[in-house]
C-alpha cells in the first residue's frame, strides 16, 4: 500500500482556488482539529506547558501539526513569504491575501479576466494550440478566483 496519504498536494504557484481545496481535505484527514487550525485564530497558551489544560494542549498539537504540514507544502518562495507567521491560521491567511488577493483584489481581477474574455480574439498569425492556451489561461485565472463563466 503505498502512504501517499502523508504526504500534503505541493503548491506549483499556478491554481491556489485548487491547491486549497486540496489542502484542506488533507488537512480534513488528519483531523478535525488540525482542519480547524488553518480557520481559527491561535496563541500559544501561557504558562508552562505541564500547566496546559487538556483543551489547550489538544489545540496546541493540532496547530503545530497544521503548520507544518502547510510549511511541506509549500515551495521556498512561498516559504519566504510566509516565514514570519506564528501558526497554521496565520500563515493560511497570507496565503489567501497573497493569491487570492483582498476582495477588491478579487473583483479588480475578476475584471480584468472578463474583459479579456469579452475581448477574446484570434490573431492572424496565432496557432490554434496557442489561441486555446490563451483561452485556457483566462478560464483558468476565473475558477482560480471563484468565478463560475456562464456558457451563454
Amino acid at each position: 500500500m503505498v502512504n501517499d496519504i502523508k504526504t500534503p498536494p505541493k503548491f506549483d504557484d499556478l491554481n491556489f482556488l485548487i491547491w486549497k481545496f486540496k489542502m484542506i481535505v488533507f488537512l480534513q484527514s488528519l483531523g478535525s482539529r488540525v482542519a480547524k487550525a488553518v480557520t481559527k485564530p491561535f496563541s500559544i497558551p501561557s504558562g508552562d506547558e505541564d500547566t496546559w489544560s487538556d483543551i489547550a494542549t489538544k489545540e496546541f498539537d493540532a496547530n503545530a501539526k497544521a503548520h507544518y504540514v502547510v510549511l511541506q507544502a509549500l515551495n521556498d518562495d512561498d516559504i519566504t513569504r510566509v516565514i514570519h507567521c506564528k501558526s497554521a491560521y496565520d500563515i493560511w491567511s497570507h496565503l489567501v491575501v497573497t493569491h487570492e488577493g483582498t476582495s477588491q483584489v478579487k473583483r479588480d481581477k475578476i475584471d480584468l479576466l472578463r474583459s479579456q474574455y469579452e475581448n477574446f480574439t484570434m490573431h492572424e498569425n496565432e496557432s490554434i494550440d496557442d489561441m486555446v492556451a490563451k483561452l485556457t489561461k483566462i478560464t483558468n485565472g476565473f475558477i482560480s478566483l471563484g468565478y463560475a463563466i456562464d456558457n451563454d
